[in-house]
């Protein structure tokens, strides 16, 4: 099968062991801080690459020290970096991920280079394309290359960034009706819901969110998913809503959470997988990612037992 992973590449700097409270302008402890490959598009290229297929990245990074040695670690990981694009006036991606003692994490971005991503058709040619959070101006360029392909049989799975659910513009909107599979958490579901930010819930409950896929379904045969956390999630398909309950683990960090169950749905539901079980894998796979500290399988490029080793 032919794949194609959308989106942003980034530095992630994860720092975990994190003190209960953090207390202004004082410096405190923490268990350990890490360098990562990261970001949607590279998450789900993981997540696809653990499960025996090779993936085609389209992403940009800057062209700049940073950006030459994701290139050269992912290069070595035997990620397909044919496609990634290099912008000269912009810095390479970061995120700083910040994971709480609950497994909670935040995270402080600077999109940088992705911002500028520019997809092409060529960038579509594939049996499956999955697009994680895209900029503005990539969502655009994303919808322009769609608008310019040949019908065929690929699969398009969507997860839209908050900038383009905010913003709604006419390439969001063209892409959002071709989705074949459309991905959102609860606050992603009720923002493209027109619902405004002091009335959005955090925690929806799974009747709401049926509710909600409804509303949203562009069309019948589009799936359209909701994950809500610790309730699990629900899809509907042809008129049939499942509800999937979430696995009982222990947290040790949410980020990467949401790209794991989305990449391995997709990637069930592409190779003929039913709902419930597409639904299944889904969650076993966003469970196991709640078991890690960083958001996908791929090593560090700078970790503890490199930051200890004596430089010659």
């Amino acid at each position: 099968m032919q794949l194609v992973a959308i989106g942003s590449i980034t530095l992630d700097i994860v720092v975990s062991g994190m003190p209960a409270e953090l207390a202004r302008g004082d410096k405190q402890e923490v268990g350990s801080i890490d360098l990562y490959p990261g970001g949607g598009a590279l998450n789900a290229t993981a997540s696809f690459m653990g499960q025996g297929e090779t993936v085609r990245l389209v992403g940009a990074l800057g062209r700049d020290g940073l950006g030459a040695r994701l290139h050269e670690h992912l290069e070595q990981l035997g990620v397909a970096v044919g496609s990634i694009q290099f912008c000269p006036d912009q810095p390479t991606g970061k995120a700083i991920v910040l994971v709480e003692p609950s497994g909670s994490a935040s995270v402080l971005a600077r999109r940088g280079a992705n911002a500028y991503l520019r997809v092409q058709a060529q960038d579509l040619l594939a049996d499956l394309v999955y697009v994680a959070p895209l900029a503005l101006q990539p969502m655009e360029s994303l919808a322009q290359a769609l608008s310019g392909k040949s019908a065929n049989s690929s699969c398009l799975v969507v997860n839209p960034s908050v900038a383009c659910l905010q913003h709604q513009g006419q390439g969001f909107r063209q892409v959002y009706a071709q989705a074949d599979v459309l991905g959102l958490n609860a606050v992603e579901a009720q923002m493209l819901a027109g619902v405004q930010g002091a009335d959005i819930q955090l925690d929806l409950s799974v009747q709401h969110a049926c509710a909600l896929a409804s509303r949203l379904q562009h069309h019948a045969q589009q799936a359209l998913l909701i994950t809500l956390g610790a309730q699990g999630a629900v899809l509907l398909f042809q008129g049939q809503h499942y509800v999937q309950p979430a696995c009982k683990v222990t947290v040790c960090s949410t980020v990467g959470a949401g790209d794991a169950f989305l990449s391995s749905f997709a990637l069930a539901w592409k190779r003929g997988v039913g709902p419930t079980r597409a639904l299944t894998v889904a969650s076993q796979a966003a469970a196991m990612r709640l078991e890690q500290w960083a958001a996908n399988a791929f090593p560090p490029l700078l970790g503890e037992d490199d930051n200890e080793r004596p430089v010659p």
